[in-house]
């Protein structure tokens, strides 16, 4: 079983009376249905986007588990998901939000 694992760079910023704070990220688990025979491709297509942080092929009922990282829910439905439903190797998405 392949996967692979890019690493999310944490974003740090400077307020200004100097103190550090770190931007708030949501998380969320989208497992993921492909069509017939193209799951490396779509395993290809989500490692090209950037609100993905992980990506794993599977076996069982999804092809693939990959987690998504966004500035907010809103983000991450509005970016993050509209981006991954359009692949055209994804036949159907489970979300899963980390609270």
């Amino acid at each position: 079983m392949e996967n692979v694992f890019a690493e999310t760079a944490q974003i740090n910023a400077v307020s200004s009376d100097s103190e550090s704070f770190e931007r708030p990220t949501r998380k969320a688990f989208v497992f993921i249905t492909t069509e017939p025979d193209s799951c490396k491709t779509a395993f290809e297509d989500l490692k090209q986007l950037d609100c993905v942080s992980e990506v794993y092929l599977s076996h069982g009922v999804y092809d693939i588990v990959a987690k998504v990282t966004g500035e907010s829910l809103e983000h991450l439905r509005e970016s993050a998901l509209r981006k991954i439903k359009s692949i055209d190797s994804i036949k159907s998405v489970l979300t899963l939000t980390v609270i």
